[in-house]
């Protein structure tokens, strides 16, 4: 009787017709009383439409009218610091285990529940809690966020719904209850077609078990099953088509993308339908969902560093920026290192949607940041070495360079290496720590080729063919070819050495292409012999005095002619 009368005040004080009620005017729960009614109509209307059409609604009308009974009872309960992928199902199976709870205790009478008033000091501040008597269902005033000042079921009330409906499950129940809405709600698949397959079901595959109907547990299986081999599907499917990267082709490496992109939603999509379609609930929802958003931030994480090399990549296409020089590896490093960055962020915010506290994900982060740093110091040092490269630029790609003994042309400058075709066309590759911390002589920047020749003059040659030397060569090299004013041409006779005079001759050659360099060399030499040949001036033989000892060191003297 006294539950009959709280049932007919509820429906007094709150119509349940859209026509009667303003849509947005939200359930009540200033009280103890208020929200313990707002609570209590609201499960009426969702158990109703439960009951007669499932899961599914016919019309939006219909639709409509249980969003508000299912918003309204998420008003009523305050899950607590639980993980926010977690809070509309644990709202709900609390909501129905309560509502089955206090389908089967004694209320008071409505005017012992205390309304805002009664809850109300002399001094104007609020009783923080009020507690249904005889039992430990707590209804406590919220302090923070958008709910102050309005009482809902305390998170330890909603925490430990379950276990209150396990203790009163045996109970009768009273009159006018919601009878079966645990297993209705429980049970009841997500869609009228399956409703019906269900219903032809055997009875030993509509038994419960652990939780869970047995062809729940099925439908489970074979959801995991196929999200595990269509997210397989679509990873090999997208490696195969960009597995050669950039030089497969820029348009079939950004398309394949497309299927990690589509491996994000199976995940995602999966947890709807054991949610919804199968009406998986408790613990087993729990993991589960936990596990398939694990594996949507994973797959995020993949996309996110997907989409970094793949811009990188565009960037290094454009037309002034050549694939292989330093600006495009500058651009894919740092392509590379933003998406790095997204993706810690996307791991960060994630972990926090699914209950991992942000400061257990930083210090997760930096175990494995000092694990890493200490089982990969080489390639660190050579990432390292690379940005510095990127950054001052010492050299690029086809440029010329002697380091370490070696002299070659540079082929490519990678995170980790630089490769050198040498001149005698073997490859060099040279970690990047070494590049950034050896001394390198850039032959390709030269601005010009510089020769410095000597020429050996007979000792006795003379002066007036001394000087008729330098003037011959001074005569060859007068604007040659590669000639820069900036730069004339040198010839003087320098040193007087035992066995020769030493003619000098310096002149530089513009632009610094060598080929074209050592064919004008040719010219030039050619030149200085046929002019070196009219003039009568011989160039100085290298002189040599041999020296001829016995076994005791002891010089033999010349056999006389």
């Amino acid at each position: 009787m006294k539950y009959l009368l709280l049932l007919c005040s509820t429906l007094l004080a709150f119509p349940v017709s859209g026509e009667e009620g303003h849509p947005l005017l939200p359930a009540d729960t200033s009280s103890p009383r208020a929200t313990l009614n707002s609570f209590m109509e609201s499960c009426e209307t969702a158990y109703g439409m439960l009951a007669s059409q499932g899961r599914t609604t016919g019309d939006e009308a219909s639709w409509r009218k249980g969003r508000d009974a299912i918003r309204s009872v998420e008003r009523c309960m305050d899950p607590g610091d639980v993980a926010q992928f977690r809070h509309e199902n644990i709202i709900k199976e609390a909501a129905v285990a309560l509502k089955e709870v206090l389908d089967r205790i004694e209320l008071p009478d409505e005017k012992e529940i205390p309304d805002r008033k009664m809850m109300t000091r002399p001094d104007g501040s609020l009783i923080e809690s009020w507690t249904i008597p005889s039992t430990e269902i707590t209804l406590r005033l919220t302090k923070e966020g958008p709910m102050a000042g309005h009482y809902r079921f305390s998170p330890d009330t909603v925490a430990r719904a379950d276990e209150f409906y396990l203790r009163v499950k045996n109970l009768p129940y009273k009159e006018g209850a919601t009878e079966g809405f645990a297993e209705i709600y429980l049970s009841a698949p997500g869609s009228k077609w399956l409703a019906e397959v269900v219903k032809r079901m055997p009875s030993t595959l509509r038994e419960r078990k652990s939780g869970q109907a047995v062809w729940q547990w099925t439908g489970l299986g074979i959801v995991l099953f196929g999200t595990v081999l269509l997210m397989a599907v679509l990873y090999a499917s997208g490696r195969r088509i960009s597995k050669r990267g950039a030089d497969g082709g820029m348009v079939r490496y950004i398309l394949g993308l497309a299927f990690p992109i589509a491996a994000v939603f199976v995940p995602i999509k999966a947890a709807g339908i054991i949610s919804r379609l199968l009406a998986i609930s408790g613990t087993a929802l729990y993991v589960v969902k936990f596990n398939l958003s694990l594996i949507a931030l994973f797959a995020s994480m993949i996309v996110v560093l997907g989409i970094g090399r793949r811009v990188g990549e565009l960037i290094a296409c454009v037309p002034h920026i050549k694939a292989s020089n330093i600006d495009a590896q500058l651009a894919r490093l740092m392509s590379r290192i933003m998406g790095m960055l997204c993706a810690i962020v996307l791991l960060l915010q994630g972990g926090q949607h699914l209950g991992i506290p942000l400061s257990s994900l930083l210090a997760g982060a930096g175990v494995v940041g000092a694990a890493l740093a200490l089982s990969a110091q080489d390639v660190l040092k050579n990432i390292f070495g690379s940005i510095m490269i990127i950054l001052d630029k010492p050299y690029t790609v086809g440029e010329r360079i002697k380091i370490k003994g070696y002299d070659g042309v540079v082929e490519e400058i990678g995170l980790r290496s630089t490769r050198i075709r040498l001149l005698n066309g073997h490859q060099a590759i040279i970690p990047n720590e070494d590049m950034a911390r050896s001394d390198i002589e850039n032959i390709g920047r030269r601005p010009f080729i510089r020769r410095v020749s000597t020429i050996r003059l007979p000792v006795d040659i003379g002066s007036a063919k001394a000087r008729k030397a330098v003037e011959i060569v001074q005569g060859v090299l007068q604007n040659h070819e590669g000639f820069d004013p900036d730069f004339p041409p040198r010839a003087w006779l320098s040193e007087f050495e035992s066995d020769h005079l030493d003619l000098k001759m310096i002149y530089w050659y513009h632009p610094p292409n060598y080929w074209d360099y050592t064919a004008h060399a040719d010219t030039v030499n050619r030149g200085l012999l046929d002019a070196f040949e009219k003039a009568g001036i011989r160039i100085a033989l290298p002189a040599f005095t041999t020296k001829i000892e016995d076994e005791a060191g002891v010089p033999v003297p010349a056999p006389k002619a």
